[in-house]
């Protein structure tokens, strides 16, 4: 056999060895990478809160708080303390201003940056009964308009405490904050009257 003809042999071997144990690397890597990094579409924001006058009278008039602020950081939580309880979407939130409450009552959910001022503090919110199928909204970077109800909770990951929503944050565009500060400045639902032959339907909170 021809010296030339080994050579030439030896360079196949040694591409087709090196291709079929590339292959086995590349096969094997991404598989066990992409079952752990499962990807939840975003939960769509319920736009009844704000379409339908009745529901917006009434999250209003249940809300202690209603503000808008800048999502900082947004994930699921479930508390420590009660494993069995289901996760909720905690949000954490650069406060831009106060559409309804005292502001006495609400600086106790606030780490401020030593100014007088409420606007740029921070402060954690907390939006129970979350959906488990899709990623909670509004994403980090965006603004949002938070309603709540005044009720808190201890914070596990700080001093100050947790702050419930309500609803979920509705996103903030001009339309929603026009609704929503026409709603606060006007007539609460216990005054309003249904037209006639219009039955008033109560509207859950916990599903919004």
């Amino acid at each position: 056999m021809r010296p030339s003809i080994v050579i030439v042999y030896f360079i196949v071997l040694a591409i087709v060895g090196g291709e079929f144990r590339l292959r086995g690397k590349v096969k094997k890597r991404p598989a066990a990478h992409r079952r752990h990094r499962a990807v939840l579409p975003p939960c769509n924001f319920n736009e009844s809160l704000v379409e339908d006058e009745w529901a917006l009278m009434e999250a209003i008039a249940h809300s202690k708080f209603i503000f808008t602020g800048k999502v900082l950081s947004v994930r699921k939580y479930r508390s420590g303390r009660d494993a069995r309880k289901k996760r909720s979407n905690l949000y954490t939130i650069y406060l831009r201003r106060v559409l309804k409450g005292e502001v006495g009552d609400f600086t106790i959910f606030l780490k401020q940056d030593g100014s007088e001022s409420l606007s740029g503090s921070t402060l954690t919110v907390e939006r129970t009964h979350a959906r488990e199928n899709c990623s909670p909204g509004p994403r980090a970077r965006l603004s949002a308009i938070f309603l709540s109800d005044g009720k808190f909770d201890e914070n596990e990951g700080g001093p100050t405490p947790k702050l419930r929503l309500l609803t979920d944050p509705v996103p903030l565009t001009l339309y929603h904050l026009d609704r929503i500060n026409a709603a606060v400045k006007g007539k609460s639902c216990a005054s309003l009257e249904a037209p006639r032959g219009v039955t008033r339907v109560h509207i859950g909170f916990r599903n919004m």
